[in-house]
């Protein structure tokens, strides 16, 4: 039985949603923004200035983990602001994970926690026209510049994820289900990972 549910999603294609009606339906929290808000607080900043200092990274995580203990013995040496947040975040997931039950929406959770057994990793992805009525109608997203939007988005979240893994962002080794939320609805995708957290 799964304990952890790991969400990585495409922009606007309702994973945050599934995340959160998951949750719901477990009666288990869901944590999301609160990663970034806690990495913010700790460091006296705000979260979209954590998001800013994310998309510099560039580094890979390999190379950060093989400093990580210098970290922990309280030295900074070889270590960028970036990857030094990114240690940061990775402890705060490690501690929700610790807590007990949960769905962790991005923030590469699902790689962080990759040596537990207990977590159930997700990628949600959708077309392009699901995804363009999302962002406009939920996100509020201009319809003539949605498309690069999208582009960006994603390729944010792409980068972000291959530069602390190693990995890409979409690969399906990464995970355990890959569920197109345009076909089978976000009732639908919380359905199947539900069933799944029980197998």
């Amino acid at each position: 039985m799964y304990k952890i549910i790991a969400i990585e999603r495409e922009y606007a294609s309702g994973g945050s949603e599934i995340g959160e009606r998951l949750a719901e339906k477990l009666g288990i929290p869901c944590y999301g923004r609160e990663i970034l808000e806690r990495a913010a607080q700790a460091r006296g900043t705000t979260p979209e200035q954590i998001v800013h200092m994310e998309e510099a990274t560039t580094g890979s995580f390999l190379y950060t983990i093989a400093l990580a203990a210098k970290l922990a013995a309280g030295e900074s040496c070889g270590l960028s602001e970036e990857n030094q947040l990114y240690l940061e975040e990775a402890q705060i997931i490690w501690d929700l994970a610790n807590q007990g039950s949960c769905v962790i929406v991005g923030r590469c959770a699902g790689w962080v926690l990759k040596e537990r057994k207990d977590v159930l990793k997700v990628y949600i992805h959708a077309d392009r026209d699901f995804r363009t009525k999302r962002a406009v109608t939920i996100y509020h997203d201009a319809k003539e510049n949605v498309d690069g939007i999208l582009r960006r988005c994603d390729k944010r979240r792409g980068n972000f994820y291959s530069a602390n893994t190693g990995k890409k962002w979409d690969d399906k080794s990464e995970y355990h289900l890959m569920l197109d939320s345009g076909k089978l609805g976000i009732e639908g995708c919380v359905e199947v990972i539900g069933a799944a957290c029980q197998g």
